[in-house]
């Protein structure tokens, strides 16, 4: 497994629920708000106002797709606010396929249940704590996760009800997926104003922003105290959209989880791209003069269907020289970036999911290699990828980590994988935002549960949502036994996102203290496999030196 595959394949998921008695209808009249394209009427959530649905861009279809998205065409009368729209084009099982291996692993039986997908799909939900609403209020949007290939804003895991319950506005967004979010061809390029393709998922979720700018007052949030937070490939587009100089003004902070954008943010050049998508378009059947006419011709389902078995589209968009003038790594290290705080953290076994996703295949593909084969291959291969910020310390690095993997293997290489592709990256990145003048936390979410997967999964990819999002009933989640220390740990993960989205500071009230980064402590917060928040120091892994002033260097000397 290639390294950089594996960062951009990380991915994911979760689907929660919220207490029966507060999913009960209230006995208020469903809410009713006018935004600027028109009436809408949503419902209650217990004392939670939700609105589903809500257009924020023209549906891009026909000569839309491949386009930047356009603004909303307004309607007539009052819009149905009360159910969610359908996911992006994606494969019908969506992130069913991470999920059920997991519970597999676990003894536990998992049925997939198919998700609806259109290309009809641009569409945002707002979660208000009151109704009529009171404001201003902080701002949350959040980015899903899934590789930029699968998932959904309106995932019952990210139900936002108990967050917004604490006093602030939540917006869950959808955006183009893979090969509709993501292509990039040079007849693209030349068709657009800016000599731009590739980044339309990306463009996507700069209008839901600019959509949030727009009406969110609306609803009872404050435009000037917006943070974006995501999972995986949400939080490394999130953390990539703070380099883009399109996003200035539209949000002051960033939480990002399992997914740092310095390190496994967008790296491909436009004309690199341009190249691999062509593959897709010269598979593609002549339905039109030009190549680019026909695919956007052909049935979304077709499309779709042949970019996964071509594999030649990215799950993350080119540096394109507009939307991205140069990639993250360098626009941080430069100071180009937009000047947010960030609270930025990693699970302790990310790998591991995939390992339980690989092993799936090669049951259901017998020709497949076994699933951990491809584990020791990457970090072999991996010198390259890690020389910017291990520098003359690469091969020891790599050979401190190879030397573990012949003795502890799975566990060794999720923990050197861990280390290279997030740990160290993620610190790289806190140094940087530190030292620009803004504040960055960090954190290292250890907590498993107990039952037959904790030995082979520990921390996995993906274990954090339902405690940031209080998910735990939800049917995607309880087959784990969580207990009465895990919601005792939700309420306080929770209470510190909302302190810094609320502050820029995730301290306050009685949670334990969380230490700004520095990079003479590197203070972070454990969420410890006892399920307590507990405030530690040292963060850098073996061999990974921190400092703004190194990190500056080192990208500067990157190839």
């Amino acid at each position: 497994m290639n390294p950089a595959n594996l960062a951009c394949s990380v991915a994911f998921v979760v689907f929660a629920s919220w207490p029966a008695q507060v999913l009960a209808e209230s006995a208020q009249p469903a809410p009713a708000v006018h935004i600027s394209t028109g009436s809408l009427r949503g419902a209650m959530q217990g004392s939670v106002a939700v609105f589903r649905g809500i257009p924020f861009a023209k549906p891009p279809l026909g000569e839309l797709r491949w386009r930047p998205p356009e603004p909303p065409e307004p309607w007539q009368g009052e819009r149905d606010a009360a159910r969610s729209s359908s996911h992006c084009m994606q494969i019908s099982e969506g992130l069913g396929v991470f999920m059920q291996p997991l519970a597999a692993a676990y003894g536990a039986s998992y049925t997939i249940e198919p998700v609806s997908v259109s290309e009809d799909c641009l569409y945002l939900n707002v979660w208000v704590p009151q109704w009529p609403a009171k404001g201003p209020l902080p701002v949350m949007v959040w980015m899903h996760g899934g590789s930029n290939t699968a998932g959904s804003g309106a995932q019952p895991t990210y139900d936002a009800a108990s967050l917004a319950a604490h006093g602030v506005v939540v917006v869950t967004i959808n955006y183009r997926l893979g090969v509709f979010g993501f292509l990039s061809l040079a007849a693209l390029t030349a068709e657009s104003p800016h000599h731009s393709s590739g980044n339309y998922g990306l463009l996507d979720q700069l209008a839901a922003l600019h959509w949030v700018q727009d009406n969110i007052a609306q609803f009872g949030g404050d435009p000037s105290n917006v943070t974006v937070f995501g999972e995986s490939a949400g939080s490394i587009d999130a953390g990539v959209l703070i380099t883009s100089p399109l996003s200035a003004h539209l949000f002051r902070r960033a939480i990002l989880e399992s997914g740092p954008p310095f390190g496994l943010g967008p790296s491909q050049s436009l004309s690199d791209a341009e190249k691999a998508g062509q593959a897709v378009a010269d598979a593609a059947p002549k339905l039109a003069a030009t190549p680019l006419e026909s695919l956007r011709k052909m049935p979304a389902a077709d499309l779709l269907k042949l970019a996964n078995a071509r594999g030649n589209y990215q799950p993350s968009g080119p540096v394109d020289g507009w939307i991205l003038p140069q990639p993250p790594a360098k626009a941080f290290a430069t100071g180009a970036a937009q000047k947010v705080d960030i609270l930025i953290g990693l699970n302790g076994r990310e790998l591991s999911a995939f390992r339980a996703m690989a092993a799936a295949a090669a049951a259901k593909h017998p020709g497949t290699p076994p699933a951990g084969t491809g584990g020791l291959g990457a970090m072999g291969n991996a010198a390259d990828s890690l020389r910017p910020l291990y520098g003359a310390w690469t091969y020891a690095a790599l050979a401190h980590y190879l030397g573990g993997a012949f003795v502890n293997r799975d566990l060794a290489i999720d923990r050197g994988m861990n280390d290279m592709l997030m740990a160290c990256p993620i610190g790289a990145l806190a140094s940087l935002i530190s030292a620009g003048g803004q504040k960055a936390y960090v954190y290292r979410f250890d907590r498993s549960i107990a039952g037959k997967g904790q030995p082979v999964l520990g921390a996995f990819h993906g274990l954090e949502i339902p405690y940031v999002f209080n998910a735990f009933n939800e049917r995607s989640w309880n087959w784990l036994a969580f207990n009465d220390a895990d919601y005792r740990l939700s309420g306080t993960m929770e209470a510190y996102w909302i302190n810094f989205a609320k502050t820029g500071d995730p301290n306050g009230g009685d949670v334990p203290a969380w230490p700004a980064w520095s990079d003479d402590r590197e203070g972070f917060m454990e969420f410890s496999p006892e399920a307590e928040a507990v405030s530690r120091y040292n963060f850098a892994p073996p061999f990974c030196y921190l400092s703004a002033d190194r990190v500056r260097a080192a990208v500067a000397g990157a190839k």
